[in-house]
Order: structure tokens, then sequence, then C-alpha cells
């Protein structure tokens, strides 16, 4: 029977952690969009303060992948959690006093996205250390599950803490969740670097770490089939529920919320069978399956009959998203040099821009033939893409996971 990846303390410290980080970090993106809406009454604004998170994303991703390659990896995990708690607690605190202004909301998302760009290269990277290589699959399965179970509970928790406390003690509950994620952090013990031997500057780091992954065919693979998932599929949820739900269910705010949820409740199963999946051995062809679930579940969506029907498509993609997500982020991670895992992990960033480049694609169609009909195009042309690759690379064919473990 396989060991459990919490029967190593270090990594219950590290999970327990990293679920604190996860359920701030839902709460505020909630949070932050009902406030500035309700600040400015526009919805270009909310669109354009949620659009700022790219930014730190595109120019600090590969940096932090060097930080965490060259230094502390605790402290780094202990910065980026005081800067956050400092952050969310300032806001609090000048909300509770009405002087928040528009401006400031841009440079709270701004700098809450640094944090999290500077943690989550660590924090990912760091489970190496913690468990033995061959429970690695399990452990970076359960921290997904983990971050799956707050996106479902972190909008639900956020409307009731503003309706209990008001937006500004929403933001101390934030802030206390930081500093909980940064002290479970310190407990963390890591085992000591070994010195490198003619250490290089950080810009040289960068080279070579991109140079990696510009050069390894699997790293590159992996990469290929995540930008499929993120630039195609994934921006269906965000740009086209809402016009769903409006248009043509004909159901609300409510029912959008509903979609949401049953994303997210599908994320949860995913992160569980996509760790038991993990027994079987031919990666690439889960993959695969995986991407061809995802595209079968957004066609679903599409014809769907009714509004419920709808909900289990929702779930269905949300957990093929999921299976996809686990294999791929595992695989990276076990495909990688341990000297410059923090440098890979780090592309995983980049999703989120995948995401928002993604967005003006399915709205332009969605625009043009509708959101059914957008749906169906990109699934389609995701599904072809996926079947091309399948077809053209012996590697995707032949990718195991037994090769990295």
């Amino acid at each position: 029977m396989q060991v459990s990846p919490f029967s190593f303390p270090n990594y219950r410290w590290l999970w327990g952690s990293s679920l604190c980080a996860y359920c701030s970090m839902w709460i505020q993106a909630a949070t932050i969009s009902w406030l500035a809406y309700d600040i400015t009454g526009s919805a270009t604004v909310v669109g354009a303060i949620l659009a700022v998170r790219v930014i730190p994303l595109l120019s600090l991703a590969p940096l932090s992948g060097v930080a965490a390659d060259r230094y502390d990896r605790r402290k780094l995990l202990q910065y980026a959690q005081w800067l956050s708690a400092a952050t969310v607690l300032l806001f609090g605190l000048l909300l509770a006093f009405d002087r928040v202004s528009t401006w400031m909301l841009f440079a709270f998302t701004i700098i809450l996205g640094a944090g999290n760009v500077i943690d989550r290269p660590s924090r990912h990277s760091t489970v190496f250390d913690m468990v033995p290589r061959e429970i690695v699959p399990k452990a970076v399965a359960l921290n997904i599950m983990g971050n799956s179970s707050m996106r479902v509970l972190g909008p639900a928790i956020a409307g009731f803490l503003i309706a209990a406390i008001g937006a500004a003690g929403n933001f101390f509950i934030q802030g206390a969740l930081y500093l909980a994620s940064g002290l479970l952090a310190y407990l963390v013990v890591f085992p000591p670097k070994k010195p490198a031997s003619g250490r290089v500057s950080a810009w040289s780091e960068l080279k070579e770490g991109l140079r990696y992954v510009a050069g390894d065919r699997t790293t590159r693979l992996l990469m290929t089939i995540t930008s499929i998932q993120y630039f195609l599929l994934v921006p269906v949820f965000n740009t086209l529920f809402p016009v769903y739900a409006k248009d043509i269910y004909k159901v609300g705010p409510e029912g959008l919320g509903l979609m949401f949820t049953m994303v997210g409740v599908g994320g949860v199963i995913g992160a569980g069978t996509a760790s038991a999946l993990m027994r079987f051995d031919r990666i690439g062809l889960i993959q695969t399956g995986a991407l061809l679930v995802y595209c079968a579940a957004l066609v679903g969506l599409a014809i769907s009959p009714g509004f419920y029907i709808a909900l289990v498509m929702c779930s269905l993609a949300g957990a093929a998203e999921m299976v996809n997500s686990v294999n791929n982020q595992t695989m990276l991670q076990l495909s990688a040099p341990a000297e410059m895992r923090g440098r890979v992990v780090s592309l995983i960033q980049l999703n989120p821009a995948l995401i928002a480049s993604g967005s003006l694609l399915a709205g332009s169609l969605g625009d043009w033939i509708g959101a059914p009909g957008a749906s169906i195009a990109v699934s389609a042309l995701s599904a072809a893409l996926i079947l091309a690759l399948l077809a053209a690379s012996p590697a995707l064919r032949s990718l195991r996971l037994s090769q990295h473990r």
C-alpha cells in the first residue's frame, strides 16, 4: 500500500500553508470584483482591474523561478505571505476609514499578484523536498485538490463575510489567513541546499532556464498541451458563461454562480481522479484523453436542452481540466532537472496570461456566432490540434510516467 504524503510532517505543514494561501486568494478574487463594481459602478473598470493581474505574471514569473532555484525557498514562501498579509491588512484599514479610490484597486491587484508570483514556484517545486519521489504525483494532486476546493468555497465564503462583517472585515480575514500561511511555512524544515560550484549571475540562470525549456522535447510537448487548454478551452468559463446564464438559460447571476460552482466541484473530483490515474504509466494518452473529454463537455454545454444538463457538463469540463492540469504539472516537475525545477515550474504561472488572450478570441467568437457556436468552434479546434499532435508526435504517444520517476 502506497504511503500517503500526509505521513510526512513537513508536507502537512506545507499543505496547510497552501490551503490558507489559496483560501485567502479566492476570497480576495471574489471580494475585489464586488468591491470594484460597488465603488465604480463600471463593468469596464472591473474587467481592467482583473486584467492587470497579468502584469506581474508576465514580468516576474521567469525571475521568480530563478529565485526559487537560487535562494532559500522557506524564506521566499514567508516573505511572499508577509507581503500579501501586509497589503490586504493595509487595504482593509483604508477601506474601513473610507479612503479607497479607484487607483488603489489597481495597485492592490498588482501587489497581490506580485506576492503570488513570488510564492508559487517555491511552493510547487518544494514538494520534491518534502516526500519521496515515488509519491510526488499524489502530493501534487493533493496540492491542486486543495486549490480546487478553495475555488469552490472561496467565493461563497467571501459573500458571507461581506454580508456579515462588511468588505473591510473581509480583508482582515484575508490578512489573518496569509499570516497563518506564513507561520505554517516557517514550520517546514527544508533539507540543506547543496552549494553551487561557480555560482553564475541570476541573469545567466534565467537564460539557462529559457534555453532548457526551448531545447527539451518533453517540456516543449507539455507546454504545447497546456497552451491548447488554457488559450482555447478555459476562457469559455469566464467569457461565455455569463452569456449562457443571462441569454440562453435565463437563470440570472444565481445560475451563473452555480455554473462556476459546478466547475469547481468537477475540479475537486478531477484532482482525485488524476491522483488515481497516476497508477497508469501512459501519461501522454491520459492527457490527450482528458483534453478530448473537455472538448466533448463544452460541446455538450452548447447543445444542452436544459440548465441542469448544462450544469453536469460544467462539472465534467471542470473535472477534465483538472485531470489534465494535475498530470501535466506533475510530469513537468518530474522531468525537470532538480537544479532548475523552480524555473520550469514558474512557466505554469503564464497560464493566466494565456486565458486573458484566449478570452479575446472567445468573446469575439461569441459576439459573431453566439456562445454555443463559439464553444463548439474552440472545442473542435482544440480536438483537432491535440489529435494532430498525437498523430505527428511519437514523443506524446510514448510519454510515460515511469521515464521520470
